[in-house]
Parts: C-alpha cells; structure tokens; sequence
C-alpha cells in the first residue's frame, strides 16, 4: 500500500481519512487470509508498513475489533478474531430465527419487480459459474445482493440491519474458511428454491427454506473449519 501524507489536509480530516484507509487494508488482509486468525496487529509495526502515525492505526483497529474481526487481548495488543465453531453456531442460530421471519413478511409483500430482480441474479451466478467457476469474491458480492433484495420488501428497517449486521459476521468465517466457494454446489440451488417459493407467494415456505438456507450455511462452515483444524494439526511439527 502506497505512503500517506497526514499534511495538507486538516487535522480532523486527515485522521479519519487515514483511518478509513488502515482500516480498509487491514480489513481486506484479514478477509483473504494474508493475516491469519491468531495474528499479532501490533500498531507500531502497522504504522510504519502504511507510513502514518499510529493514531489512525489505534481507530481502525478499534472498528475491526467492533466487526469482530479483531481482539484486544491484556497485555498482548490487538490479534486477528480466532475461528470459533460455537460462535458460528450462535450467529447462524439468531440469523435463521431473523431472516426466517423477513422471508414471511417480505413474501407477502413482494412484487413482480422483485421477483424478476431476484431471478436475475441468481442466473448471473450461474452463467459465472458456468464460464469457467466463479470465484470467492464475485460469488459473495452476488449472494448478497440476493438476500439484500429478498428480503427488501419485508418493510422492516430495524430488522435489515441485523440481519446486515450478523450476516457480515458469517460473511467473516466464509471468507476465512474458503467455504462460500466449495459450497456454490449446495447454495445456488437452495437460493433458487427459496425463489420458487417466493414467485409463488409461499410465506410459510419461503420462512421455512430461508431458515433452513442460515443453517446449511452454519452447518458447511463448521465442517469447513474442522476440515481446516486437521490440515493445520497435520502440518504442525511432532
């Protein structure tokens, strides 16, 4: 990442926009893996691989930390959040009982646009996958943009953003794990039934497909860290 002059911008500006910057880096290190769950993010060291103060360093790492992407350990500093079935499982199990509920409301709701809107997106996810495999990132940006658009009708602001909110959480482990790529095979035709469902104004069904949708998810991102745990307990030195 290219040096950031702190001068020529005023003060308060400078640090928040520094910030947004090493939070922005950091954040995207953490999602691909290049700092691994259990890594030190030590300030000093962070500040002078981006060349600026650690002011802006210390406010990005308190918003990873806020994402749980980060934690501040007594007398170690801030490490990158380690992987935790048990918190995958308490995630997944407020997201199904959330989104369950958002499916129903927005079924009732939904229009001919949304429907189209959401058939759209899953045949760009097929056609991704069809041309060659889609990656890990273009598969995430479209599964989000389908459950955005689901569950947009439910007219229930507070609601979105919880679900936003934990599903950006899950979203963390997926990423980590590598999972969301390996389990297009068992998603894509989960999401196409859930439209089905949806197309046919199916309230009950569509809350039921998407709870049990969360916990297909909770249940390939388990399996994909106990597969990850075996490969690291191999590797590691007798």
């Amino acid at each position: 990442m290219a040096a950031h002059s702190e001068r020529a911008v005023a003060p308060g500006a400078a640090v928040q926009s520094l910030s947004d910057l090493a939070y922005a880096h950091l954040q995207a290190e953490i999602l691909s893996g290049t700092l691994a769950p259990g890594a030190p993010l030590r300030q000093e060291e962070i500040a002078a691989r981006l060349a600026i103060s650690r002011l802006p360093v210390r406010e990005a790492l308190a918003r990873l930390e806020t994402d749980g992407l980060a934690v501040l350990r007594p007398r170690r500093g801030y490490i990158v959040t380690d992987l935790d079935p048990d918190e995958i499982a308490d995630l997944c199990d407020i997201r199904a009982l959330l989104e369950e509920r958002a499916g129903f409301l927005a079924t009732e709701r939904r229009t001919g646009e949304d429907v189209a809107a959401l058939g759209a997106i899953l045949q760009e996810i097929d056609a991704l996958d069809a041309a060659g495999g889609i990656g890990l990132a273009a598969f995430a940006e479209r599964n989000l943009a389908f459950h955005e658009r689901l569950f947009a009708p439910c007219g229930r602001p507070r609601l979105i953003r919880l679900m936003a909110t934990l599903r950006g959480a899950v979203d963390r482990y997926a990423r980590l794990t590598t999972a969301v790529a390996g389990s297009l095979g068992q998603a894509q035709p989960e999401h196409w039934q859930i439209l089905a469902a949806y197309q046919a104004g199916d309230a009950a069904e569509v809350a039921r497909l998407c709870r049990r949708h969360v916990e297909g998810t909770a249940e390939r991102l388990v399996a994909a860290l106990g597969r990850r745990r075996e490969m690291a307990t191999e590797e590691s030195p007798s």
